[in-house]
């Protein structure tokens, strides 16, 4: 707009678009050559105590390889991989038995992924000195070196680094040398394996082979251009289910610095920012470490200047070292233990999940080879399940404690015979169907089911297909055997029936029940709709909540044809919560108001109409306004695999859903049409062992997850 400017980068194909839009621009000198850095050679930097330079890139590659001769006992160099320029991406891993691995929680620093943002890269070298030079001498040094495997990535795209050449990082780029920006090149909880239409670079790949030849449980990635860290989730609102862990965790840092600095670090007024509060981005590797690798990452933007004049580094490493210590101790908090098998003692690869906290894969697992798990959570009181194939899961309660670590050892035993049992829905309205899939391990010749409130009240297929009719809340067991042994499972209040409301003029007291558009499940809502409905607690409940399980709504830009409006209150005068059309979901509202009530209103147009929506209404306390929680619409079991794959509907109301799966390399391996009344089995025994990466495709979701066959 006239009077207005936006600064922006653009790679060559982006500014050849951009040209052909005819608007005035003027070119700015790149921030990596706007100061004449200090560069270093390697005889200059041995035995540098001053740290104001940055390394030629041969300089780095001898320096990292000196550490390990200086310090053979505690560091190792891992060639990452080579790049076809020929420059490589290493690590420096760094514990006090570096050669095996140990029962330990693994943990990664890496820096410059956008190869102009420098200031951590000779940070993250002094950091690995700081580290080997005072083990031994530093007693909280010498503890973390012992109780955590520390890997340390000091550049993580060295092509974008010495785009200039290797002698000096002084012309520098964003992108890697084929211009492409890696921090929106990673498979994307939200937006699927290729959100920036590139395939994957030869340095994602070998960044997500790394992930998975590694557990870590914790990481940051450094960048600059800002002064404060950012916390998942980049891509979408929701907030992460440990969002208080992060949010401990990331003040603990900047409080630090803060304390060592003045007016450092304060981005964002305080320092601390979720990633969607303060742009949102698809393909960052923050996510993917956290979503598909089930840790925790953040980026770390830790200099306003991109590429920071290198007499100003020390005064940066000042600010930050102790937060560097922190951020490290942090990931030997929470729970940990081993899994292990009660008859042979031998680790347990375990899926580790808390019942009604985990959502959007923050569950973790315990590593393959010596069973040893790290949970991060904030301090409470929390009931975890381990489960393993061919075990019998089991739930623990456990206290946490922050900035504390508790230890919980687990035993799992086998069983012939494991009960089990899924559904493709637990809250129903009247009259509605529940699709029920077996699950169970074992030999098994028989089913025995049982369905309160069901029809029919008992069955012995494998698979069966359940009605309710009557509200309320009701028991499933499932009964397998082998024809001489049986094995019971009972989930009590598994099913809830609710009430179905349809959106109309009128005023609903409740604490339960379906909430659908005026089309009910079946049929989509009609042209030149305009209703105000509010909905009232009832029967003691105080607030209630709403969560909406589908939503497609007529799109347009600015919500012009059809749209829904939320308000906080008792009517369409109360605070506006939000205006949603197409397919952007309220996700989950909760009243945060005296009277607990929420207020739709609905208009629609004389053209186009859609679905429109499913909400689940429900009774709850308050715990904030217009909290979102993910849905995934299909379920793939087990993970890791090995010979058969099973994908199960969870959320998905289509009749039919487009799957493709690609190897680590972006190659298509399958891709179907597959149906969601069944569970679809999926053969991989002569299948390449390692990750891949399934998508899920339906007219209104899209849903992303990592498989490993192990």
């Amino acid at each position: 707009m006239e009077g207005q400017k936006v600064c922006a980068y653009a790679n060559r194909s982006e500014f050849d678009k951009f040209l052909a839009l005819n608007i005035n621009y003027t070119l700015l000198i790149p921030p990596s050559e706007i100061v004449k850095v200090k560069m270093m050679g390697f005889e200059g930097l041995r035995g540098t105590q001053d740290w104001d330079f940055y390394p030629t890139y041969d300089a780095y590659l001898l320096m990292m390889n000196q550490f390990v001769e200086d310090y053979p006992g505690l560091c190792r160099v891992v060639e990452i991989g080579t790049l076809q320029s020929g420059r490589k991406l290493l690590s420096l891993v760094i514990s006090d038995n570096v050669n095996e691995h140990e029962a330990e929680p693994q943990f990664l620093y890496t820096s410059s992924m956008h190869g102009d943002e420098t200031t951590g890269y000779p940070l993250m070298l002094r950091f690995i000195d700081y580290l080997l030079s005072n083990y031994g001498t530093d007693p909280r040094v010498t503890n973390l070196v012992n109780e955590i495997e520390i890997h340390i990535n000091p550049l993580a795209n060295p092509d974008g680094t010495y785009a200039g050449g290797n002698h000096t990082v002084n012309g520098s780029t964003r992108g890697n040398a084929n211009y492409v920006d890696l921090n929106r090149n990673y498979p994307d909880p939200e937006d699927g394996p290729h959100p920036d239409g590139n395939a994957w670079q030869e340095e994602t790949i070998l960044f997500m082979e790394y992930a998975d030849n590694n557990d870590f449980v914790m990481s940051a990635n450094f960048h600059g251009g800002a002064e404060l860290l950012n916390y998942p989730w980049d891509t979408w609102v929701t907030r992460h289910a440990d969002d208080n862990w992060w949010i401990y965790v990331c003040y603990e840092y900047v409080d630090t610095v803060h304390a060592h600095s003045s007016g450092y670090m304060y981005g964002q007024g305080t320092g601390v920012t979720n990633g969607y509060d303060w742009y949102s981005i698809s393909g960052g590797r923050q996510d993917y470490m956290t979503y598909f690798a089930n840790g925790r990452e953040c980026t770390i933007e830790i200099s306003d200047i991109k590429t920071l004049p290198p007499s100003q580094l020390p005064a940066h490493w000042e600010y930050n070292y102790r937060s560097f210590l922190n951020w490290l101790e942090q990931c030997h908090y929470g729970v940990q233990g081993l899994v292990t098998d009660a008859e042979s003692g031998d680790p347990i690869r375990s899926r580790i999940t808390i019942e009604g906290h985990d959502i959007d894969s923050s569950h973790i697992y315990s590593t393959i080879d010596v069973g040893n798990y790290n949970r991060l959570l904030y301090e409470g009181e929390y009931d975890i399940t381990y489960n393993a194939m061919g075990y019998f899961p089991q739930t623990i309660t456990v206290n946490v404690i922050n900035n504390e670590t508790t230890y919980q050892d687990v035993v799992l035993q086998a069983g012939d015979l494991i009960a089990d049992f899924t559904s493709n829905k637990t809250t129903v309205a009247s009259g509605e169907n529940v699709m029920f899939y077996d699950q169970s391990y074992g030999n098994i010749v028989s089913w025995e089911w049982t369905f309160e409130g069901g029809s029919p009240a008992s069955s012995n297929l494998q698979n069966p297909i359940v009605s309710y009719s009557t509200p309320g809340d009701y028991t499933v067991s499932l009964t397998v055997s082998d024809g001489i042994e049986s094995n019971t499972i009972e989930r009590a209040a598994y099913i809830s029936v609710n009430l179905e409301y349809l959106m109309s003029n009128s005023t609903i007291s409740t604490n339960n029940g379906l909430f659908y558009d005026s089309g009910g499940a079946d049929n989509n809502y009609s042209d030149n709709e305009n209703y105000i409905m509010t909905f009232k607690p009832s029967g003691g409940c105080t607030n209630l909540r709403i969560e909406f399980i589908e939503f497609n709504v007529e799109y347009e830009s600015s919500c012009d044809y059809d749209w829904l409006r939320i308000y906080n209150g008792l009517s369409t005068e109360s605070p506006l919560i939000g205006t949603y059309c197409g397919t952007n979901s309220p996700g989950v509202v909760i009243a945060d108001n005296d009277y607990g009530a929420i207020t739709f209103q609905f208009h629609s147009d004389g053209g186009v109409s859609m679905p429109g929506w499913v909400a689940d209404i429900s009774c709850e306390s308050y715990v904030g306004l217009n909290q979102l929680q993910g849905q995934k619409m299909m379920r793939i079991f087990p993970n890791p695999a090995t010979d058969i794959l099973s994908i199960i509907p969870e959320n998905i109301h289509s009749e039919e859903i487009r799957i493709i799966l690609y190897d680590l390399t972006g190659k298509t391996i399958i891709e179907q049409t597959i149906s969601t009344n069944s569970t679809t089995s999926i053969e991989t025994s002569s299948w390449k062992r390692g990750i891949y990466f399934i998508e899920f495709r339906s007219e209104s979701m899209r849903q992303t997850e990592r498989i490993i066959l192990q």
